[in-house]
């Protein structure tokens, strides 16, 4: 009987670290910070230093190495790649640290340039680099004010091609201004020496450039992850631009203190590849996401205002700026000016989209999403604008009630579907019976409401009369030809009236209704308690209205100054 596998491993590589990796950080800070004391203390000879310096360094590279590779066992995909790539990388930094300790401490003879030690440190960028590209693609585009990643304009792509070009060319600068600049205009005795002298900026430049960019447009599963790699390798990027600057302007010695990112920068290689998982779990949380959007915008910037600050303050001490530094910083500002406006522009159009998103729902908040006319809302604020108006400038104005007579028929008949349509056409019929100041309101079913904007009162009935008119017409439903009708009660609010809108909308209901009911009694069809019968959908309407007011009884004026006609 075979025993299962035990899943020990997994299990130190994944809840083991992540129970102690706030230790172990504290430990190789702890480390990092102690070896810089005893080098910066003075208390040691400077073979002891030496000593102690390339010791330290053989330490951290070799925990890199051990650290990648042994978290490289856990993992898979992406994840394990570039930990392997990263622990190839490291290894080699270490070799070729320990024939620069070997050369510097115990051999009688300077080292060659080129040396071995050289094929050595340079094996960590070309690692790296394909290390980083992995890296990004287990990582996903900023969200927020920095997602620009996925709008796939051209203005975006623009932004991000002026970004990319801030940060490379602000790098470049001040790799220039502090090393490569020196290193190519001393020169070299033999070619290979100058290639190699030019190799260690330009491949700094390039993983800070790296570094740079995936932090600004990239949000890494781990972004703890993230800021240690990136730190650890810009660590060792600012040593080895120390190194270059001082070695080309023929200093006799550098002090151990500047080899403080040789020591700290694969202690923090080593951390980014124990660092444990931390997915998104779809959780949000606003505050720390602002606060990250805005870090993420401001990234790229940084090196533009470390570059500019570097160049002027040489040029303050009196160390001076060749020409390609000055070009160089005038090319950045104008690139800053030209990102700005394309940036500009993208607001611009942003904020017609804001301005136009709340005005469609403003109008879907205020209008009927079927017929697209206003709601009773709309309604009643026309209305309650209307009677104030009224109320201080004496304008009348009428109000209709509208009952559509055999919609339900026709609803149960073909469906809702065709029922909408009819309600749709409706709508249409009703716009062309008023006039752009008057408002066509649907309250519900198959009742409408118009506010009639008018100083007489036979305007109101005019507006009736169209409606009525609009609604004998055949309409198309289901390709058939019908017919509705409808009942109309109109009422008119005259100068100086004092009345609510809810009350003058019921007061139209009640004429509606009182319309409705005499139509039917004069026809001797069912009653409002009965179905009516399919021949109701053909039937003319009259508007009741019309008829003299003077001599029928079918209008009285009520004592809160509304005329009610039915």
């Amino acid at each position: 009987m075979t025993r299962p596998r035990s899943p020990l491993p997994f299990a130190v590589g994944g809840g083991l670290m992540t129970r102690h990796f706030p230790l172990l950080s504290a430990l190789v800070c702890c480390y990092v910070v102690a070896v810089l004391a005893v080098l910066g203390s003075g208390v040691l000879t400077a073979k002891s230093a030496l000593i102690v310096d390339d010791v330290a360094q053989l330490i951290s590279g070799s925990a890199a190495t051990i650290a990648c590779w042994w978290r490289a066992r856990f993992n898979r995909g992406s994840q394990r790649l570039w930990r392997l790539l990263l622990g190839l990388g490291t290894a080699g930094w270490t070799a070729g640290m320990a024939v620069w300790a070997w050369f510097r401490t115990f051999a009688d003879i300077p080292l060659p340039s080129p040396s071995l030690a050289d094929v050595g440190f340079l094996t960590l960028p070309v690692f790296a680099l394909p290390a980083l590209l992995v890296f990004a693609e287990d990582s996903t585009p900023v969200k927020g004010i920095t997602a620009r990643s996925s709008r796939g304009t051209a203005r975006t792509r623009a932004v991000l091609v002026l970004d990319g070009l801030i940060v490379t060319g602000s790098l470049f600068l001040l790799t220039w201004a502090t090393a490569l600049g020196a290193v190519v205009s001393s020169g070299a005795p033999t070619v290979p020496g100058f290639v190699v002298a030019v190799a260690y900026p330009v491949t700094d430049l390039v993983l800070v450039v790296i570094v740079i960019l995936l932090a600004s447009f990239r949000r890494a599963g781990g972004s703890l992850r993230l800021l240690l790699l990136g730190s650890g390798l810009i660590a060792l990027s600012v040593s080895d631009s120390i190194f270059a600057y001082l070695v080309s302007s023929g200093a006799p010695s550098m002090n151990p203190l500047f080899d403080a990112g040789f020591v700290a920068g694969p202690a923090l290689i080593a951390l980014a590849a124990l660092a444990p998982d931390h997915r998104d779990t779809g959780e949000e949380h606003p505050r720390r996401d602002r606060a990250v959007d805005w870090a993420h915008l401001m990234l790229p910037y940084l090196p533009l205002m470390v570059a500019a600050g570097f160049t002027t303050v040489k040029t303050v001490l009196g160390s001076g700026s060749d020409d390609l530094e000055v070009v160089g910083v005038f090319l950045l500002f104008v690139l800053v000016v030209v990102r700005q406006l394309v940036t500009l522009i993208d607001n611009a159009k942003l904020l017609e989209k804001v301005r136009s998103a709340q005005q469609d729902l403003a109008h879907q908040a205020s209008h009927d999403p079927l017929t697209g006319l206003a709601n009773r809302t709309l309604l009643y604020e026309r209305l309650s604008e209307s009677i104030r108006r009224n109320r201080e400038t004496h304008y009348p104005f009428g109000l209709l009630y509208l009952d559509l007579d055999g919609f339900k028929t026709v609803n149960d008949t073909f469906g809702h579907a065709a029922g909408d349509a009819l309600l749709r056409d409706v709508a249409d019929r009703l716009r062309e019976c008023v006039r752009a100041a008057d408002t066509v309101a649907r309250l519900g079913g198959d009742e409408f409401a118009v506010l009639v904007e008018t100083e007489r009162r036979q305007d109101s009935e005019q507006v009736g009369g169209r409606v009525l008119a609009a609604l004998q017409r055949p309409f198309d439903v289901e390709g058939r030809s019908h017919t509705i009708g409808g009942s109309l009660g109109v009422v008119h609010c005259p100068a100086g009236g004092e009345i609510s809108a809810q009350t003058l909308l019921h007061h139209a209901d009640v004429a509606m209704y009182t319309t409705k009911q005499r139509r039917k009694q004069r026809a001797g069809v069912p009653g409002p308690h009965e179905n009516p019968g399919p021949e109701d959908l053909t039937e003319p309407v009259e508007l009741t209205a019309h008829e003299d007011t003077s001599t029928q009884g079918d209008t009285r004026l009520r004592d809160d100054g509304v005329s009610l006609h039915n």
